[in-house]
């Protein structure tokens, strides 16, 4: 029997257009690695056979309503606010994400700053607008942003904003309030500055 227990919800932020280009910028280096793949390279673990490139792409599926522009056109604004009500917090949203594509874009990041082989011949070829560094800390806030250890104020977070529902407008609690300093803290740790 295995021990896989299928997606898991976590908190994802609105980056608005950032994360969007992000996922553009590393796929653009990702389809550039399968034609290379396609042509004869070979690639190494989870850059191999398109698998980083299936991973992101169901990433991004699941991710994409819940970004700037899409969240508003797909219904989803859900403003978040501070315990005065008066001061609008960066939204926070409820992502069905499946480990294994956390895994397997994790394992990608790791393969990316190596930059060996195949790899470094298409980073070197200028088949992105960053560096191989860049495109391996991209792929890797991807996925410690999927990634981040649940702690008590996490899981506060997602029961609130699940029992209020997809696109409610939130008031927090001022436990609530330091429960997303922590967390918002902790995914701001993980998504690289651009």
């Amino acid at each position: 029997m295995s021990d896989y227990l299928g997606p898991r919800v976590v908190l994802v932020p609105d980056l608005g257009e950032d994360l969007a280009r992000a996922v553009g910028e590393l796929e653009a280096l990702l389809l550039t690695l399968r034609a290379a793949e396609d042509d004869g390279a070979v690639l190494p673990g989870a850059l191999a056979g398109g698998a980083a490139l299936a991973a992101l792409r169901r990433f991004w599926r699941a991710v994409a309503p819940t970004q700037g522009r899409r969240a508003t056109a797909a219904w989803l604004p859900g403003w978040l606010y501070a315990s005065s009500g008066r001061v609008e917090l960066v939204p926070l949203r409820l992502v069905d994400v499946d480990p294994i594509d956390v895994a397997t874009l994790s394992a990608a990041a790791v393969m990316l700053g190596v930059g060996v082989g195949a790899v470094r011949e298409a980073l070197e070829a200028g088949c992105a607008d960053l560096s191989g560094y860049g495109l391996a800390a991209v792929a890797a806030g991807i996925s410690g942003l999927l990634d981040l250890a649940d702690t008590a104020e996490s899981i506060l977070l997602r029961e609130r904003l699940g029992a209020a529902g997809p696109g409610a407008d939130v008031v927090l609690t001022p436990v609530e309030e330091g429960a997303y300093q922590a967390t918002a803290d902790r995914l701001n740790a993980m998504w690289p500055r651009r």
